[in-house]
């Protein structure tokens, strides 16, 4: 008994320290998460929307959504606290190197005079952060009652090798025109102010198409001109030239180094570039595809692949796949196929995009679930522009600390 009395102190201490030490781990490893996911939303949110707002919303309200001891992660927005920061990441020891975070100052980042490609999150739980330090279970041993604790985390963006796979089959050069009631271009009197405009020839009881005059420009001059219902409508194809041209202007905004290669399909597929970092080569390349064919998705990933497979893509660049078609698979391999083989043997993203009320939405959205990527659908032409400017914004993120 007098052992056990000289022993019982003893034991009660020691089990005093373990779970105290228990308890400072674990509210460690809470704080790494919290911070952690805190970074990683912030720096998806900056990537997708460019805003240092965005970036701020997003880390404070995840942070909040995870405890340290029971409660909320709680950051403050505010730049003077330097709980949520803005800067660029540089390896000086080369790829195989460490990444190094610089700091920029927000008011630089937000005024556009520099470009920030990471967010980091400093998540306290000390004297100085709102939630105050982190109480003890068992206070009073060794004169300590609580404990501080502090992470910081680090989420940048990546660079991408981009391949872009658009659908030039016949069907993207279908107008679509949806005359309102009371409006036709085959109206005698619309045919008649026609011929006076210089757009149609009059002979023998029938009308002609003037000289240097095509279908299309005549229906535009009556949907334009003559009955002046605003701008006429567009061929999928004009429409998808403007929308490679606005994502490709994202790009060239974007504090990443992004290389692009193109390749089209109809009933076969051309790989039209390899991967480039001089964008207007693309935007030729575009200008220069004629329309025509059946819809083979399937033919035209297979061709995408080769540049992300070149010597030129980087191998720590992240690498995506953008497919676009306006139509239904028809003709070759099927793409759901070609994308299980694809994400079975490299890492790859693949999105999707549809276009206009023809395409097979389901099947597309299967391909991008294969590939780990998204679906968008558009309906219009300004639609299309909005999804290629977005997933041109739409930089992965990872944890660099």
């Amino acid at each position: 008994m007098a052992l056990m009395a000289l022993l019982l102190p003893v034991l009660a201490l020691l089990a005093a320290f373990c779970i105290n030490a228990a308890q400072m781990q674990l509210n460690r490893t809470e704080l790494i998460v919290a911070t952690d996911a805190a970074a990683r939303a912030g720096g998806r949110a900056f990537s997708e929307d460019q805003t240092v707002a965005a970036a701020k919303t997003a880390a404070f309200v995840t942070a909040a959504l995870n405890t340290v001891d029971g409660e909320p992660l709680r950051l403050r927005t505010n730049d003077s606290a330097n709980e949520i920061e803005f800067g660029s990441t540089t390896q000086p020891d080369g790829v195989d190197g460490r990444y190094y975070f610089e700091k920029i100052p927000t008011s630089v980042v937000e005024s556009g005079q520099e470009i920030a490609s990471a967010v980091r999150v400093n998540g306290r739980r000390d004297d100085g952060s709102l939630s105050g330090r982190v109480p003890l279970i068992i206070p009073g041993l060794l004169d300590a009652s609580d404990f501080e604790t502090t992470q910081l985390s680090v989420a940048m963006q990546v660079d991408r090798d981009i391949s872009l796979i658009l659908d030039r089959s016949g069907s993207m050069d279908d107008v679509e025109w949806d005359w309102p009631q009371g409006t036709s271009p085959y109206y005698s009197s619309t045919m008649n102010a026609g011929v006076n405009a210089g757009m149609l020839t009059y002979s023998s009881g029938n009308y002609y198409y003037a000289p240097g005059v095509s279908s299309t420009e005549y229906k535009n001059w009556a949907w334009e001109d003559h009955y002046g219902l605003g701008p006429h409508p567009t061929a999928p194809w004009d429409d998808l030239v403007i929308a490679v041209d606005a994502f490709l202007d994202v790009l060239d905004r974007t504090s990443q180094e992004e290389q692009v290669s193109l390749a089209s399909y109809s009933s076969y597929a051309t790989l039209d570039t390899w991967l480039e970092t001089d964008f207007n080569i693309i935007r030729n390349t575009v200008g220069t595809l004629n329309t025509g064919g059946s819809t083979a998705i399937g033919r035209g990933m297979q061709e995408g692949i080769q540049a992300l497979l070149d010597s030129a893509a980087r191998p720590f660049a992240a690498k995506t796949m953008v497919v676009m078609t306006d139509g239904i698979h028809n003709s070759g391999i099927s793409p759901v196929t070609v994308a299980t083989e694809l994400i079975a043997s490299y890492n790859l993203t693949i999105h999707t995009v549809t276009f206009g009320p023809g395409a097979d939405q389901a099947l597309m959205q299967q391909v991008a679930s294969i590939g780990g990527g998204k679906h968008y659908h558009a309906a219009d032409g300004d639609q299309l522009v909005s999804i290629f400017e977005e997933i041109a914004n739409n930089l992965p993120t990872i944890l660099t600390k």
